[in-house]
């Protein structure tokens, strides 16, 4: 152990005790969340179904937990909780050993080792002991601890170990507090007294009444980057200083006209190199091929003069910095490779690289990624716009932040996506890390109260207000960082969370006009709706069918009907980053939607929406399902999220996309039954019956999908079809059955849908189209993320209702289940049997002869009997009597019983005893 550094820290920390309320800052309210964790614990071990939503509620009150470690929490708890739950019970159920951290750990990283970090999940494991004993069981910050055991010399005790062993260290390290405390004045209570201090002392800034030399003397000693005090008081920083700090020495640099901070020989920001960058990328546009940006770029910047290479590699940093999806090695790797072209001597300063390798600001997604060469331009515009202004223009630029936004929004050309996150890199005090055109003014408009009221409606003044809403929000929870796509500023301007990416078709040609040269010249999609007035961008599907009826009154009302569902998926439900495709002679073109939906003057495409489209296209042949199902369906505009995981990566070369989103983006999934389990010898002891004979009906399962168990009554037909439904389904699975039974007033509005009598708003009684069990239990599989788990219908006496009237246009379905078809009620949707769903009827061959049954349904279904004398429950009560050795006499009865009703009646054949099925 270092003496001195110890006694240094301890120095440190007696004047924080005494300058701040430690109590107040640190101590209450991870009391608070140690109870309510307590609460939820019990709630957990009672069984609450609603533990994690409990558990995430609890986790966001205290800003304890590191946001993105966070989010990949709630999407484990969201997509299994039960695996969570496995490794949750280590630390919750027996008692607390900290070398039980290493067994949570290596069960939560089993689902994700590169995302869930050993310092992450001792962060996590620390928090939930937190309830168990909060003055035992402090929590742990993964970077506060690091750095603080290597100031007092003990990162040589395993701070860089399993997750006990971290923790571990760290009570050590507490526990050392405690025993010096009292030489330095200060007064501990305990463990969690001492980590409140400890996070004070590298952590919190100090105040007024510390001396200027005794600040100074700590920010040495932390190892605090900072700027000078005269440029933080102007400037400052925000969420991410790193960041921030190194796009500020590119930035400033290149307003001033100084030296590149990446090559000593010159400034880069010049009229030339700027011209001379826009002519390459943009006026020489490399549109062959579907390479990556970076091997276009390497071609189309091929014997440029060196200022443009450190140009490009300095927009390429600007680009890359403030995102938090990229790999800060995929950064470094980019900006070395432009620099290395040049066949110069210039390299990447020690704090831009520090940047690039730190934690970016926000998520650029693919709909940031495909604009790389639009940002170039961008950028490069931006730079001849600063070579216009005088000296004291630019110095404006860097004293206000609304001069720096007057310079950007002097740029002709609308990239806001790139000019939003400028802004934030120059002035992050100001400027919010928020890039989506659409969410600035949501956000503005939820939080407008805090502040009395909006600005206005121009960027300009949703920037302004976006800042006082930040230090108002900063104001209510103690200067902690706010981050608007995180709990519990996201409800409040979005209804539910942010919609998810989609993708669309739109169809190019349109009133007999190919629209396909248009769009890609001009990078949009549209849609004709010349007579549709103008709802406005999203609006409700009932306010543009009534524009429909107002405009469209000279076609049928049936097309009404359909323009109107088109017109409202391109106004309200597209999204910008959505993505969309079109179709035209054996190829695709693929875009990524850039904007919201305007109206121009011009009748061939009045509604339109900017997009980035691909400049060549792919072919369209042997797609894999549901791609081909989904793009012969109906209607100019369709919905293609289904096949999502398809079309992403077919961006991937073209966006330039990092390792790690190429690895994460989901991968083409083809429309496969999903594997069954095999039978086993326990199930085929339970219902005694032989094991093959299960396995064979799981193989039926398995290549038709559909299967049907027919023979006399009480030979245990429902009993088994149920038993291997749940066998098959999973134990824990059980509502992924469920079961219906036909009868002869049973009909398609009872099984799929139908309209029933329902209270209107006004009071009175109206129709609703409801959904039958069939169409309930087809909506549950289709959107269970997790295609390898299946769902079972069970139809019992099937044959006792009217197939034809009941099935209707599902017929169709049960034989081509890859393929979707329009609904009796619902004429302008299609549905499709999911691949997961199996289907398991039963029929009692007494109530109707099989040889009766609709001819289409046999076709459909595969036919197995279960029989007293044949088949799989044959010799049934003989099993039973064997298996619970009791003497076989009985079922020697049964069968010479049977022998002589044989010839008589097949179907009145005795079956074996209750006792044997149930």
């Amino acid at each position: 152990m270092s003496v001195d550094a110890w006694d240094e820290f301890m120095t440190f920390a007696a004047k924080f005790a005494q300058t701040v309320d430690l109590d107040a800052e640190e101590y209450d309210y991870k009391l608070v969340l140690a109870k309510r964790l307590e609460e939820t614990r019990s709630a957990y071990a009672a069984g609450d179904p609603n533990w994690f939503t409990r558990l995430h509620k609890d986790l966001v009150s205290a800003n304890l937990m590191d946001q993105y470690f966070m989010m990949r929490l709630v999407a484990l708890g969201k997509a299994s909780p039960d695996d969570l739950r496995r490794a949750i019970d280590v630390l919750w159920t027996d008692a607390v050993n900290v070398k039980d951290l290493d067994a949570f750990a290596d069960t939560l990283r089993l689902f994700s080792p590169e995302k869930f970090t050993p310092g992450g999940l001792t962060m996590f494991a620390s928090v939930l002991l937190l309830c168990r004993d909060p003055f035992s069981f402090p929590p742990y910050r993964a970077r506060a601890v690091k750095n603080f055991l290597k100031l007092v010399g003990w990162s040589d005790r395993g701070a860089n170990g399993t997750p006990s062993e971290r923790y571990q260290l760290l009570l050590d390290a507490l526990d050392e507090m405690l025993r010096l405390a009292p030489g330095h004045g200060i007064v501990l209570r305990n463990r969690l007294d001492a980590q409140g201090l400890l996070w004070t002392v590298m952590n919190v800034d100090p105040d007024e009444q510390w001396a200027s030399n005794e600040s100074a003397a700590l920010r040495k000693w932390r190892g605090d980057k900072v700027p000078d005090p005269e440029e933080v008081a102007e400037r400052g920083f925000g969420p991410r200083p790193a960041v921030e700090a190194a796009a500020r020495l590119i930035i400033d640099a290149g307003l001033k006209g100084e030296s590149s901070p990446f090559w000593s020989e010159g400034c880069s920001w010049t009229v030339e190199n700027a011209s001379e960058l826009i002519k390459r990328i943009d006026e020489d546009f490399d549109g062959g091929n579907n390479d990556s940006f970076m091997v276009k770029v390497k071609r189309q910047l091929a014997g440029a003069p060196v200022g443009v290479f450190v140009l490009a590699a300095e927009f390429m940093a600007l680009h890359m910095l403030p995102l938090s999806n990229v790999r800060g090695e995929t950064k470094l790797s980019k900006i070395e490779d432009l620099l290395q072209w040049s066949g110069s001597d210039a390299k990447i300063p020690e704090q831009i690289r520090a940047g690039l390798l730190s934690e970016g600001a926000f998520n650029g997604g693919i709909g940031f990624n495909v604009k790389t060469w639009r940002h170039f331009c961008w950028l490069a515009r931006f730079v001849l716009e600063v070579r216009k202004r005088t000296s004291s223009e630019i110095e404006g630029a860097l004293t206000s932040p609304e001069d720096f936004g007057a310079l950007t929004e002097s740029v002709p050309d609308d990239q806001l996506g790139i000019k939003y996150s400028l802004e934030y890199l120059a002035w992050p005090s100001y400027f919010e890390p928020i890039t989506s055109r659409s969410h600035r003014p949501r956000i503005q408009q939820a939080f407008a109260a805090d502040i009395g009221g909006t600005s206005g409606k121009s960027d300009r003044d949703i920037s302004y207000d976006l800042s006082r809403i930040r230090e108002a929000q900063e104001r209510v929870v103690g200067g902690q960082t706010v981050d608007w796509y995180l709990e519990p500023y996201l409800s409040r301007w979005t209804k539910g969370g942010v919609t998810g990416q989609r993708a669309w078709l739109v169809r190019q040609n349109q009133g007999g006009i190919a629209m396909l040269d248009a769009w890609v010249d001009g990078q949009f999609v549209s849609t004709r709706a010349q007579h549709l007035g103008s709802p406005k961008p999203g609006a409700s599907f009932d306010e543009v069918q009534s524009a429909v009826n107002a405009g469209y009154q000279h076609i049928d009302y049936s097309e009404r009907k359909a323009r109107a569902q088109e017109y409202f998926r391109f106004l309200s439900q597209m999204k910008p980053d959505d993505f969309v495709v079109t179709a035209t002679e054996g190829q695709l073109f693929l875009g990524v939607i850039s904007g919201e939906a305007e109206y121009v003057d011009d009748e061939t495409s009045r509604l339109r929406r900017p997009v980035d489209w691909q400049p060549t296209g792919i072919s369209s042949e042997d797609l894999p399902a549901p791609l081909p199902r989904l793009l012969e369906e109906q209607g100019s505009v369709v919905d293609l999220t289904d096949a999502l995981s398809i079309i992403t990566p077919w961006y991937s070369s073209d966006l330039d996309l990092p390792a790690e989103l190429e690895d994460s983006a989901p991968q083409p999934q083809p429309v496969v039954v999903p594997r069954l389990r095999e039978a086993t010898v326990e199930l085929a002891r339970k219902l005694y019956v032989e094991r093959d004979d299960l396995q064979e009906i799981v193989r039926l399962l398995q290549t038709r999908q559909q299967i049907v168990f027919y023979g006399p009554p009480g030979t245990g037909k429902t009993f088994l079809a149920g038993k291997i439904a749940r066998f098959l389904a999973g134990e824990e699975h059980g509502d992924h059955v469920k079961t219906v039974q036909f009868h002869p007033s049973y009909a398609y509005e009872d099984f799929f849908e139908g309209y029933r009598p329902a209270k209107t708003e006004g009071g009175n009684v109206g129709f609703v189209l409801e959904p039958g069990p069939l169409r309930r239990i087809a909506a549950e599989a289709a959107a269970d993320g997790n295609r390898d788990k299946p769902y079972f219908l069970i139809i019992d006496e099937m044959n006792r209702g009217n197939l034809a009237k009941i099935f209707g246009e599902l017929y169709f379905l049960l034989e081509y289940r890859e393929q979707s078809i329009n609904l009796q009620y619902n004429s302008e949707q299609t549905f499709v049997l999911p691949p997961n769903l199996f289907i398991i009827g039963t029929m009692n061959t007494s109530d109707r002869s099989i040889a009766m049954v609709d001819a289409a349904i046999r076709r459909r279904f595969a036919f197995v009997e279960l029989h007293p004398q044949d088949g799989m429950i044959a010799g049934m009560l003989g099993r039973y009597l064997e298996g619970n050795n009791k003497p076989p006499l009985r079922a020697d009865l049964l069968e010479v019983l049977n022998a002589e009703i044989e010839d008589t009646n097949r179907d009145l054949m005795i079956r074996p005893p209750d006792v044997a099925v149930a």
